[in-house]
């Protein structure tokens, strides 16, 4: 655990003691989540690249005798409070209020069969909220993991994953897949996870302790409704190619030979919609050999390709995005980039240049692509600077004593 990740156990477990009057039981870290390659392919069961972040929710804990759940949320400066075991699920009428998580959290587990005692909670977080970066799979994981702490049972990543996707989609009634929550559940720190989208099976893939992830907010959004169209687009070109290739559930099985032989049947878009799948697919296995064999030059090439292919085969990019991209692409020791969830640009770059990169990222969108308002204020992106850490778990405070 890094000196800042310290500060703020030691911080959270203060504010803790100064509300609540005594001492957690435990410190629950739940990081957000970037999908370096392969996000979009969920919906065709596709790999990605992924791991987690530096940014974080942060949740101390103690049971109560009373099976009453208090939580104070410090960002917003509000607390709520709900009674367990009786939790019905009413959520589609009351839509995504904060409380709603930890509800549905403890709504799938006791449907899991676990018996959950109550608990005083104070959450904080700098994780952005709202940008694709899994600040609600956070909060959810980050309760799971305190009630298996306090409550003395023991999931692994996968089935917490499913019971935070489960939280999300039947009691917050939002659109959630699985890929998100079981990578802020099983990675670790200096270290990215080839996922299998069907099976999730994965592999823990080395990353140099000097490069970090820079992640600029293009300010635009609507990523997310292209993405969902993206998707449709993609069950239809597998219906298509299905009935020349029968064994194919989604794209994810379909090879290059057999696109570029039969890739005539499908019609524009669709043709591009599938180039975009069943080569991506292959670049993250690419990219997974680079760090396997420790070649970031060819991890950055795949970077630049794959947001190639977003912007030309799936239409998914913006020229905003596609400035940042090719500046931090033409700037000396940074690794690659590539467009992310949301808006986002997300840039592997060594240590020693970050700042560089910052600079020119910074140039190009005052310069060119910010709004009017932001030009005439000289305002720079939103930029956030991490590692690739490790993901959601908990520490016994009694461990720490």
């Amino acid at each position: 655990m890094s000196i800042t990740q310290l500060s703020k156990q030691a911080q959270v477990q203060h504010i803790f003691r100064e509300l609540v009057g005594r001492d957690p039981a435990v410190v629950v870290r739940a990081s957000g989540v970037v999908q370096l390659l392969g996000g979009e392919l969920e919906p065709s069961e596709g790999w990605t690249l992924a791991g987690a972040i530096e940014p974080a929710v942060w949740l101390a804990a103690a049971p109560t005798t009373d099976n009453r759940v208090t939580v104070r949320v410090l960002n917003l400066g509000e607390t709520a409070a709900f009674q367990l075991p009786h939790l019905e699920l009413f959520a589609s009428s009351v839509g995504g209020n904060w409380i709603n998580y930890p509800m549905g959290a403890a709504w799938a587990l006791q449907n899991a069969g676990q018996q959950l005692v109550g608990l005083d909670v104070v959450l904080v977080s700098d994780l952005p909220q709202g940008v694709g970066l899994g600040s609600s799979t956070a909060v959810t994981l980050a309760f799971i993991h305190a009630w298996e702490a306090v409550a003395g049972f023991e999931l692994d990543p996968l089935s917490r994953a499913h019971l935070a996707q489960k939280t999300e989609k039947e009691y917050v009634g939002v659109q959630a897949g699985l890929m998100t929550p079981f990578v802020c559940a099983a990675s670790r720190a200096n270290e990215l996870l080839l996922v299998n989208g069907r099976t999730f099976t994965h592999e823990s893939l080395p990353l140099p302790a000097n490069i970090s992830l820079i992640l600029v907010d293009s300010g635009e959004r609507g990523q997310a409704a292209i993405l969902r169209e993206r998707a449709r687009e993609c069950a239809e070109a597998t219906a298509v190619l299905r009935q020349y290739l029968p064994h194919i559930k989604t794209l994810r099985d379909v090879s290059p030979d057999e696109l570029e032989l039969l890739g005539h049947h499908l019609p524009e878009p669709l043709r591009r919609r599938a180039s975009h799948v069943v080569s991506e697919c292959a670049r993250v296995k690419a990219a997974a050999t680079a760090l396997q064999d420790g070649d970031l030059p060819a991890l950055g090439r795949l970077l630049r390709q794959s947001h190639l292919s977003l912007r030309d085969s799936y239409e998914a990019s913006t020229p905003a995005l596609d400035s940042l991209a090719a500046t931090a692409w033409a700037t000396p020791s940074c690794i690659g980039a590539r467009l992310g969830g949301s808006g986002f640009l997300q840039v592997l770059v060594e240590d020693e240049a970050v700042f560089k990169v910052l600079e020119k990222l910074n140039e190009v969108f005052v310069g060119e692509y910010a709004s009017t308002e932001q030009s005439r204020s000289g305002r720079t992106p939103p930029s956030l600077v991490t590692k690739f850490t490790e993901g959601a778990s908990s520490i016994l405070v009694s461990d720490m004593l």
